[in-house]
C-alpha cells in the first residue's frame, strides 16, 4: 500500500490542478458568451417589462448550452496553463527525471478527462433539452404580440409525425394557443389523401379545442369535398411542450426523444440527419476533451530557460481553435446529411488526434 502512495498523490495533484484551471477558464469563457448574448437580448427583455428578473431568467436558462459549447476549448486552455506552469517551474523536468514518459503523463490526466467528458455528455442529453424548452416557452409566453393575428414577427412552424404533415401559422402563450393550423394526411405511398384546417386551437385539459374546423377530403376522381367537422374530430399529434421544442432551431432533445423521432414517427421539425448528429455529438464529447488535452501536450517540450518567449503555446492555442472550427464544419455536413452521422461526429476528433500524435512524435525525435 505504501508503494502506491506516491502515484496516488501524483494522480490527485495533477487532476485537481487541471480541473481547477478548467473551471476557472470555463467561468471566464461562459461569462464572455453570456455578456454577448445579453447584449442582444437585454433590450427586448426590458421592452417586455421583465426587468432584472427577466435578464437573470434568460441567463440561467441559456447557461447549460453555453457551458457545453465551450467545455472542450476551456479544457484545452486550462491544460495549457497547467502544463506551461509545470514546464517553466521545472516540475516537468523533475517528473521526466523520475521516469515519467509523455504517455504516462497523459494517462494520469485521464480521470479529469473522463469527469469533464461524461459531465458534458450528461448535460448535452438531459440538462440542455429541458432548459432550452423552458427558455423557448418563457420567451413565447412573455411576448405581448405573439397572439395577435397581424403581428409581423410571427413564425410559421412545419413538422411531421409519421406520414402526417402539420402547418402552424402562429403559436403563442407557450404553445397553448395556435392559429391557422392545417393537417395534411398522406396515404402509405406518400400521396395527399385529405386535410384538416382550424382557424385557432386552444389547449385545455389535455385536449385541443378548435374553432372553424373544416375537412377537405380527396375523392377518387381527384376533387376536394369540403366538410365541416366538430370539435372532437380535430387533433394535432403534439402537446404545447412539444410544439415549443419543435420551434427551436437546434435539436435540443433527449436520447429517448431522438429514438422516438427516428423509429416511432414522433413529431419532428428538422431533418432526420440533424437528430442523428445530436445523438452522436453527445457520445463523442469525451473523445473531444481527450483530443484537446493531446493538443496541449506539446508545451511540455518548451525548454525551461526559454520561458514565454517560445511561440509553442501560441501554436497550441491555434491548433485547438482550428480543431473547433474543423469540427463545426464537419458537423454541418452531418446535419445536412452529406456525411453519415457517426462519420461526421468522429472525423474531427480522429483528425485532431492524428495531428496531436504526429506533433508529439516530431518533438520527441528532436
Amino acid at each position: 500500500m505504501t508503494a502506491h502512495a506516491p502515484q496516488h498523490v501524483l494522480y490527485r495533484y495533477l487532476n485537481r490542478a487541471l480541473l481547477g484551471r478548467f473551471l476557472l477558464c470555463g467561468a471566464v469563457l461562459v461569462s464572455l458568451l453570456e455578456i454577448l448574448a445579453l447584449l442582444e437580448k437585454t433590450t427586448p427583455i426590458l421592452n417586455r417589462n421583465l426587468g432584472f428578473r427577466g435578464i437573470l431568467t434568460f441567463a440561467l436558462l441559456h447557461l447549460p448550452a453555453l457551458s457545453v459549447e465551450i467545455m472542450p476549448l476551456a479544457f484545452m486552455i486550462g491544460a495549457l496553463f497547467l502544463l506551461m506552469q509545470m514546464t517553466l517551474s521545472s516540475e516537468m523536468a523533475a517528473l521526466r527525471a523520475s521516469g515519467l514518459s509523455t504517455v504516462g503523463l497523459y494517462q494520469r490526466f485521464l480521470p479529469a478527462v473522463l469527469i469533464v467528458g461524461l459531465t458534458a455528455t450528461a448535460m448535452q442529453y438531459w440538462v440542455i433539452p429541458p432548459c432550452e424548452n423552458a427558455l423557448a416557452t418563457w420567451w413565447n409566453k412573455t411576448d405581448p404580440d405573439a397572439a395577435k393575428p397581424d403581428t409581423p414577427a410571427k413564425r410559421i412552424l412545419w413538422f411531421r409525425a409519421g406520414p402526417t404533415l402539420v402547418r402552424i401559422g402562429q403559436y403563442a402563450h407557450g404553445g397553448t394557443f395556435l392559429r391557422d393550423v392545417t393537417i395534411y394526411h398522406r396515404d402509405a405511398s406518400g400521396l395527399l389523401s385529405g386535410t384538416e384546417h382550424a382557424a385557432t386551437l386552444s389547449y385545455e385539459g389535455g385536449i385541443w379545442h378548435p374553432t372553424d374546423a373544416q375537412d377537405l377530403t380527396l375523392t377518387d376522381n381527384g376533387a376536394f369535398v369540403k366538410v365541416t367537422s366538430g370539435d372532437s374530430d380535430f387533433n394535432i399529434p403534439a402537446t404545447p411542450k412539444m410544439i415549443m421544442t419543435l420551434s427551436e432551431d437546434n435539436a435540443a432533445v433527449t436520447p429517448t426523444q431522438i429514438g422516438a423521432i427516428l423509429h416511432k414517427g414522433a413529431p419532428a421539425s428538422l431533418p432526420r440527419a440533424t437528430y442523428r448528429m445530436a445523438l452522436f455529438s453527445g457520445i463523442i464529447l469525451p473523445l473531444q476533451i481527450a483530443v484537446m488535452l493531446l493538443l496541449a501536450l506539446p508545451v511540455i517540450y518548451i525548454p525551461p530557460r526559454a520561458g514565454l518567449r517560445n511561440p509553442l503555446p501560441v501554436y497550441v492555442l491555434a491548433a485547438g481553435m482550428g480543431f473547433v472550427i474543423l469540427q463545426g464544419m464537419i458537423s454541418a455536413l452531418g446535419n445536412a446529411g452529406t456525411l453519415a452521422a457517426p462519420l461526421a461526429a468522429s472525423a474531427g476528433p480522429l483528425l485532431g488526434a492524428l495531428l496531436g500524435l504526429t506533433w508529439i512524435l516530431r518533438l520527441e525525435g528532436k
